[in-house]
C-alpha cells in the first residue's frame, strides 16, 4: 500500500528533476514568483502555464490568492518520469501535495496512472486581454470596449469557473462607474436594459488581485460556470456606467485589463 508524506517544495526553472523508481508526486497547489508564464512539462508533456498574478508562492496580504488550487485537476509524476518547469530564468515554483512511497513491486494506483494519462489535455489554464486607450483620451459615458475575445478550436473547451480579475489603471475610480460584461456568442450574459440597474459588474467586485488593501473575497463563476465549447466565442468588456466622461491622470491612457483562470479541456 502506498504511504503518502507532505510535498511542499520550491524548484527552479530551467533544471530537470526526476522522481526516483519507487515514488510518486502528486501536486495539489503551484504557485511561482515569475510575472511572465511558467509551464510545467511532465513526461516531456506541457500543463497549464501559471504567473505570479493568480498563483503566487504563497498567500499575503497584497495577493490572497496564494498558490493555485489544483483541485480534480492535480498533477501526477509517476516513478523514473522526468519534470521541469519552463520559464523565465531564475524563477521559482512551489508544489504543495503529497508524495507517495511505493512498496518493492508496488504499482502505482490505477487512479493516479489515469490522472497522468489525461492531465496534458485537462488541466487549468487563463485568459487574459487588455483595452487601451490613446494618451489623454477621456472614457466617454455608455461606451463599451472589448478587454479580450475567445473562441476554442472545435476539439477544445474551456469552463470558467474560477476566479475573475479585472482592474483599470490610470484612472481613479469608486463603486459604481466601470462595469464589467460577458458575452456568449454576443448574448450578454447580464441584464438588457440599464433600468434593471447598471450593466455589468462592478470592476472593483473584481480584484486583482485581492488584497487587504481592497477587496479580501475573490470574485468567481464557482456557482453558475460559463462554459465555452468549441467554436463558440466568450467576450469580456468593460462600461462606462457612471453616467459622465472619466478622464485619465494627465499624460496616461486608461487601460483595462481581465484575467479569467479556466478548466481547459482537449477532446481531440
Amino acid at each position: 500500500m502506498v504511504t503518502y508524506y507532505k510535498l511542499d517544495k520550491v524548484y527552479k526553472t530551467g533544471t530537470t528533476y526526476e522522481t526516483d523508481k519507487r515514488e510518486v508526486l502528486i501536486i495539489q497547489k503551484i504557485g511561482t514568483d515569475a510575472t511572465e508564464d511558467v509551464i510545467p512539462k511532465i513526461g516531456g508533456v506541457s500543463l497549464g502555464p501559471i504567473n505570479t498574478e493568480f498563483a503566487p508562492l504563497h498567500k499575503t496580504s497584497s495577493n490572497l490568492l496564494g498558490p493555485l488550487d489544483l483541485g480534480e485537476l492535480y498533477y501526477v509524476i509517476p516513478p523514473e518520469t522526468r519534470f521541469e518547469f519552463v520559464g523565465p530564468s531564475g524563477a521559482k515554483v512551489r508544489v504543495i501535495g503529497k508524495i507517495g512511497k511505493l512498496a518493492v513491486g508496488e504499482a502505482v494506483p490505477s487512479g493516479l496512472l489515469a490522472r497522468y494519462d489525461e492531465q496534458g489535455k485537462h488541466y487549468l489554464t487563463y485568459v487574459k486581454g487588455s483595452f487601451s486607450f490613446v494618451v489623454d483620451e477621456a472614457w466617454a459615458a455608455d461606451r463599451e470596449v472589448e478587454v479580450l475575445s475567445i473562441t476554442p478550436k472545435t476539439i477544445e473547451k474551456y469552463i470558467f469557473k474560477y476566479p475573475v480579475m479585472a482592474k483599470v489603471e490610470n484612472l481613479s475610480i469608486s463603486e459604481g462607474q466601470i462595469g464589467v460584461r460577458f458575452y456568449l456568442d454576443e448574448f450578454p450574459l447580464d441584464i438588457f436594459e440599464a433600468k434593471a440597474g447598471h450593466k455589468g459588474i462592478d470592476i472593483l467586485s473584481m480584484p486583482y488581485p485581492p488584497a487587504d488593501s481592497t477587496e479580501e473575497e475573490p470574485f468567481t463563476l464557482a456557482e453558475l460556470p460559463i462554459e465555452l465549447l468549441g467554436d463558440h466565442t466568450l467576450k469580456v468588456t468593460a462600461i462606462n456606467v457612471s453616467g459622465s466622461s472619466l478622464s485619465p491622470a494627465s499624460g496616461t491612457a486608461i487601460k483595462v485589463t481581465a484575467l479569467l483562470v479556466a478548466e481547459y479541456i482537449r477532446t481531440g
